[in-house]
């Protein structure tokens, strides 16, 4: 039995035997390295296993304690059957999430080459003593780093979702995610319905596979429901693609009312609707009005449009069948996101840090709200669509082309997204987004002249 195994079986063998009780707190891992005089990469590695297990959980900026009693609940080992290399996934599956003493058919270089290069001083230590927890120098978790995983879960909690981390799987952003469900849903020739105007990277996206693309309008008031009834009877579609909140390119928020009719038509028609919420975590209400066990929805996050583009770190909430299938996936495509920015998130989390600038760039986006909704209410004929304070996007129709408009703002050195872009269709109407962390005087005087034509 490995170093870890041995580990994992103390720490459950104290729950067990009711010398741990649920709540109590556990060692710290520098502490269980010192008392049974091994390394911290074994104890990380133990106590990964007994998160993904649910039998302890971290709490920021407190430590390790116990999660659940699981003697009499069947559990899933993540200490997969080794003589299970039935596949390539398989394998690669085990060389990411198990630990062994003789490594010949390994992929990478050994991990004591990679200690020369101290890239864990480069992250920052949490406040609370430890070093970044779970720093992998090679691939890491396939689902992600465990304990960001459990962090999101709290995250969610707060917005009103409950979910466990087998119910997440990392990628790296929004457009990563919705790859990732493309690939494994949809084969050439298949019916999916998008939004119009909509997000329009994933037009592009899905153009690629090649799939029939199917518009219903998003207009001011919403979706309207009849219609896309009367699309899901006609097309049966595989797939529904949706922004509820905060949308890209509207700025506009669906009605609670309208996003439950939305999901019974779907159920009752079998269609799966992938929910993109990029603006999480500034936006108030609920995550999801969606997403549910007895309800074909998979949400859809990131940290991109909130804290950093950079970063390239989203999350995919689903159904743990569903999540363990995408993770092979994900493995097949790209073995692993990166476990240098799921630490640097960590550190975030469990600083305080993200907190902190959360609330302040929630505080500094509502003030935009107001500032660039006054600038542009003094050009006469704008009329912005309903706008949720927590997005960055304004929209408005206007009086000409809006590939014109382009033409006028590149030779002004303005840089402007034309409504065109957003319609998966030609049957769309002129409009422009503009993003109000840059609605200044130049923008407003470029529309009074070249679109409102006014001096």
């Amino acid at each position: 039995m490995k170093k870890f195994e041995k580990i994992c079986l103390l720490v459950i063998d104290d729950i067990k035997s009711g010398r741990k009780k649920v709540g109590d707190k556990i060692p710290s891992i520098r502490a269980m390295s010192k008392k049974y005089q091994v390394s911290r990469n074994t104890i990380v590695n133990a106590y990964n296993i007994l998160l993904e297990q649910r039998w302890i959980k971290a709490l920021p900026k407190s430590g390790f304690y116990v999660s659940e009693d699981l003697s009499n609940k069947e559990t899933h080992s993540t200490m997969l059957d080794l003589t299970n290399f039935y596949n390539g996934v398989d394998l690669l599956e085990q060389q990411l999430v198990n630990e062994y003493n003789h490594r010949p058919g390994e992929g990478r270089y050994p991990r004591e080459y990679m200690d020369n290069l101290n890239l864990d001083s480069y992250l920052g230590h949490p406040n609370y003593g430890e070093k970044p927890l779970y720093f992998d120098y090679g691939y890491g978790d396939p689902a992600g780093n465990s304990m960001l995983r459990g962090f999101i879960v709290e995250i969610l909690k707060k917005h009103s979702l409950s979910v466990e981390p087998q119910n997440l799987l990392m990628t790296y952003g929004t457009n990563h995610s919705l790859d990732l469900i493309i690939r494994h849903f949809l084969t050439e020739g298949d019916n999916v319905i998008v939004e119009s105007p909509g997000y329009y990277p994933l037009f592009s996206k899905l153009k690629l596979n090649p799939v029939n693309v199917i518009a219903v309008k998003r207009t001011k008031f919403g979706i309207d429901v009849n219609s896309l009834e009367t699309i899901i009877k006609k097309s049966n579609p595989k797939v529904f693609f949706l922004q509820p909140f905060a949308h890209n390119p509207t700025g506009t928020d669906l009605t609670v009312e309208n996003i439950k009719s939305i999901k019974s038509v779907c159920m009752a028609n079998n269609v799966l609707i992938v929910e993109d919420d990029p603006f999480l975590l500034i936006r108030n209400n609920a995550a999801s009005y969606l997403f549910g066990e007895d309800s074909p929805v998979i949400y859809l996050s990131s940290f991109s449009k909130t804290v950093s583009a950079s970063l390239g770190c989203g999350f995919i909430v689903a159904s743990t069948k569903l999540i363990k299938s995408l993770t092979r996936l994900k493995m097949i495509t790209i073995i692993n996101t990166s476990s240098i920015i799921e630490n640097i998130l960590n550190h975030l989390i469990s600083s305080g840090t993200l907190n902190n600038h959360l609330q302040t760039f929630k505080n500094l986006s509502y003030e935009k709200s107001t500032d660039s909704i006054k600038d542009l209410s003094k050009v006469e004929g704008l009329e912005l669509y309903p706008h949720n304070p927590g997005g960055h996007f304004l929209w408005f129709r206007i009086p000409m082309d809006d590939r014109k408009v382009l033409k006028h703002a590149r030779s002004n050195s303005i840089f402007i997204a034309p409504g065109n872009l957003f319609f998966p269709t030609e049957n769309g109407y002129f409009a422009l987004r503009i993003n109000k962390f840059y609605v200044d005087q130049t923008t407003v005087r470029f529309l009074e002249k070249e679109v409102f034509n006014r001096e």
